[in-house]
């Protein structure tokens, strides 16, 4: 794992260069919830090589045909998810996953956003195994021109509560669970700014590795 942390590393530097703000934020153990919009295929690389833990994300079946990348895929922690139909094995897996205490990554959009955004209906999975297994939800918001020698940045919030995301009481309530999620989908689009704390942030953490 700490030779594909180093690729990445040099390819997030050189190649596709990428800020990442606070990945502290980050729990650093117990079961939580990572859960972002969807750019490239490189999402769950820019989110996870700056952060202590593996990530277990869930990626469409069809990535894993290629078996190069369907291999590199699984040593990044990721396993298949038929997108198409109502996946119990994968989800039953998530759970049981968040149970040991492991991180679950999750795209909520469940396609590449490709420039559309909001207006795609995000899937409410993430908000369920978040409040069947009592895990939070870490937002991450990532933007920028995601392209050889463009400008990426990929921000961390604090975890969420699943309680504080939908009341416990409409858990179970389509509708409810729609709004939830859409709601949640536009805290990440919200965080897609460079503040001065942000700057100030990244200029600290340089100053105590100097």
């Amino acid at each position: 794992m700490w030779f594909l942390r180093l690729i990445c590393r040099f390819i997030f530097r050189v190649f596709v260069p990428t800020k990442v703000f606070y990945p502290e934020r980050m729990p650093e153990s117990g079961a939580c919830v990572v859960a972002s919009n969807h750019e490239t295929m490189l999402d769950m690389f820019m989110i996870g090589y700056r952060i202590r833990r593996k990530v277990k994300w869930l990626a469409k079946q069809s990535l894993f045909k290629f078996k190069p990348f369907g291999w590199l895929l699984k040593k990044c922690g990721a396993f298949p998810v038929k997108r198409d139909n109502r996946d119990v094995a994968a989800v039953t897996h998530c759970l049981e996953l968040l149970h040991e205490g492991e991180a679950i990554g999750i795209f909520p959009q469940g396609t590449r956003s490709k420039g559309r955004g909001l207006s795609l209906t995000p899937k409410t999975g993430f908000l369920r195994m978040a409040v069947l297994s009592g895990a939070p939800v870490v937002p991450v918001a990532i933007w920028g021109k995601i392209r050889l020698f463009g400008k990426v940045y990929v921000k961390f919030g604090e975890p969420i509560p699943a309680e504080q995301l939908i009341d416990p009481e409409k858990a179970e309530d389509k509708a409810a669970q729609h709004e939830a999620a859409e709601a949640y989908m536009r805290r990440v689009y919200a965080m897609m700014e460079v503040t001065e704390a942000d700057k100030a942030s990244l200029k600290k953490k340089k100053r105590s590795k100097k």
